[in-house]
Order: C-alpha cells, then structure tokens, then sequence
C-alpha cells in the first residue's frame, strides 16, 4: 500500500540518454528540495538465448555490469559535489521494467522519475516498461517526456471526474505544490450529463478546490466538457501551460476495470510535459485526506 507523499528516496532509472538526462535533471531539484537521497539505477538487460552460449553473455553482462557502476560513480560523485545532495547507485541485471519495480520495494522508494521517450540508440526507458512500471510500481511515478526541457514545476494541473478514485490524486499534487510553490489547476472533467448530475459534479470540484485553499495553495477551477477524458486532461493541460500532470493509474474503473486504464496510458503517451501517476487506494472516495 502507498503511504502519504513525504519524498525521502527517489529511485531514477538511467540509461545514459536525453530523457534519462532530463530526469536526473528533475530528480536533482526534487532532492534538492525535499533533502532526499536519490538513487541511480541502471540495469543491463538480460537476453534469452540457448544454452550453450548463454555463459558467454553472462560474462559479458557482468563486464557491462562493472563498466556501468563505475560510470555511475563518477557520475554520483560530481553530483555531490555539484549539489551537496546524497547518491546511491545501483547496477542490476534483468528484465527492466521487473528490476525497476524491485529496487523501488527493497529500498522502499517514495517516488520514482524516469524518462519515456529516450533518445539514442541505448535508451530502454520507452513504451511498455514505462507502462508496466507505472502499473506496479508501490510509489508515485513521474514520467519525464523529451520535450519537458523545463525543470520545476509552476502549475500542477489536477484532472477531476466523476470516478470513486479520481479525488485521492489531491494529497499528492498538494504536497507537491507545497515543496515547489506551485499554483494548482483543478480540472473538472464533466461528462456530459443533465443539469443535476453537472450541479452534483461541480460541488465536488469546488470542494477540491476548498481544500487546496484551506491548505494555503492557489487554486484555480476550469470545466472541461466530453466523454474522452484522456482528450480534455491534455488539451486542458496545454491551455493553461501547466508544467505537471497528477493522475491515477486509473480514471475509468467503470469502463476498464483494470489498474493501469486507457485513460492514463493515453495522458502519459500524449503527453508534453511530466506525468505523475499515483496508485488508487481502497478507502472512502469522499475524503480527501488519504493515507495509503
């Protein structure tokens, strides 16, 4: 189960590429803010191949293996020296998305920050391991597309529909906006209904906003009308130039029924700027206050 978001470790996945460059960019500031430790992770992936040749990869892993610790070092220690900020590096061997997922629950990680679109030829962070990642993973992740050049985050958009779970994302974007002194966009994603449904949603969302005021946060309200709730959350997205995107895995249990929904993997395939999903927990949908 997640618990609340008090950001001590923060597992980066790192493949030496743009958006892995771009995700440590992040992860430097997070830490930097919220004195966390940060860990870099790279992994060399394991290959399937006959048994009589397979020892001759695993040497061949392990020389990659040691190549990458000391690359990491070097790395790690200009860090520190740069930042003042504490780095673990760790090098794994194995499926990556499998070997993310672990090193997240053995060195009980409070959020992770990988990149989706890597560039160059030895990115791996990219499609499904993105995908599996965020459906596993026992902590928020961010994802970090090749356009999101812009480090901090200034206004965090907050998409709200009508679903049981899609209110618990609310703890999380405001501790994040608390740490970066960031307005909040609370978006309503209505759907199109008749005038009572829409004056029951909009009470809903106005105590969203309530209680990112009560709590010292600027915030803001806009309605989004339709049925494709991926399509109104990035269009949304873009029209106030929000920096961060919070959501759940799943936005449409109705629909899907399943924890990574069509709705996230949409947002987080189309969109331009950082993505954090969070897990939804299995408590009351009216409170606000959650602790996973």
């Amino acid at each position: 189960m997640q618990k609340d978001l008090n950001i001590k470790k923060i597992l980066i996945p790192f493949d030496f590429s743009e958006t892995a460059e771009l995700s440590l960019e992040h992860g430097i500031f997070m830490a930097k803010l919220m004195k966390a430790e940060v860990y870099l992770l790279h992994i060399v992936e394991t290959t399937t191949f006959p048994s009589s040749i397979a020892h001759a990869f695993t040497g061949f892993e392990k020389k990659v293996e040691e190549a990458s610790n000391e690359n990491l070092k070097a790395l790690a220690d200009k860090l520190h020296a740069e930042h003042g900020i504490s780095v673990q590096i760790i090098t794994e061997v194995g499926k990556i998305y499998k070997r993310i997922v672990h090193v997240a629950k053995q060195a009980h990680i409070d959020i992770i920050i990988m990149g989706t679109h890597g560039a160059g030829g030895h990115s791996y962070i990219i499609g499904s391991n993105t995908t599996r990642v965020v459906q596993e993973a026992p902590c928020p992740v961010i994802s970090v597309q090749t356009h999101a050049k812009k480090v901090g985050f200034t206004k965090i958009a907050v998409p709200i529909d009508d679903s049981a779970e899609s209110r618990q994302k609310v703890n999380f974007a405001l501790e994040i906006a608390k740490k970066y002194n960031s307005d909040v966009i609370v978006i309503g994603l209505m759907r199109n209904g008749n005038e009572d449904y829409q004056r029951k949603f909009k009470i809903k969302i106005e105590q969203v906003e309530k209680f990112l005021l009560d709590h010292g946060i600027h915030t803001e309200i806009i309605y989004k009308e339709g049925d494709d709730l991926s399509k109104g959350t990035l269009t949304s997205a873009e029209e106030i130039d929000a920096d961060l995107v919070v959501i759940m895995t799943e936005q449409e249990p109705s629909i899907t029924g399943l924890l990574m929904g069509s709705y996230a993997t949409r947002v987080i395939n189309g969109s331009k700027i950082p993505v954090m999903t969070v897990r939804p927990a299995e408590i009351d949908p009216d409170r606000l206050t959650v602790t996973f």
